[in-house]
């Protein structure tokens, strides 16, 4: 990353450089009508763009980028993403049970009302990471809900309780 700036920094303070020459190229060779002079301002001008041109050309692009991206893939903050609950039930067969949890909190965190989100999580919580005071926390939110949790979790949750 930090090569990344300094090369762009080191291109950016040539570009400038040859820019100037071929301006003071440009106007020695106008007012003595020598066209050497032309001929250094067109290829300094040339050899300054070429340096610049990458940077110069994803700044002069990324505001249309933005605009087609926003049209063709509209963002809004009331966008989220579509409910995946065989993901994490895949990674759970798989014994990827980090996993698991953190794709039930995203799910958590975008359908707090997926019932079924709460009682694998209650269950990884209990049966896996043996962390029953955070099982009692899922447990009381989904509670807060109103939604109603199996059997199964609700037996996990009060014997993290104990």
């Amino acid at each position: 990353m930090l090569e990344e700036i300094q090369k762009t920094i080191f291109r950016w303070i040539l570009g400038i450089a040859l820019f100037a020459i071929a301006l003071w190229s440009a106007k020695k060779g106008y007012h003595n009508l020598d066209p050497s002079f032309m001929f250094v301002a067109v290829m300094s001008f040339a050899v300054g763009l070429a340096a610049v041109w990458e940077s110069l050309f994803a700044a002069v692009t990324r505001p249309l980028m933005i605009l087609i991206e926003s049209i063709i893939f509209p963002v809004t903050k009331f966008n989220k993403p579509t409910l995946n609950l065989k993901l994490p039930a895949y990674y759970v067969k798989e014994g990827r049970y980090d996993e698991a949890l953190d794709e039930y909190r995203k799910v958590l965190k975008h359908y707090p009302d997926e019932r079924e989100a709460y009682d694998e999580a209650i269950w990884l919580y209990t049966e896996i990471f043996e962390e029953p005071e955070e099982a009692l926390k899922l447990f009381n939110k989904a509670k807060r809900r109103n939604l109603v949790l199996n059997d199964h979790s609700r037996s996990l949750a009060k014997r993290g309780n104990c």
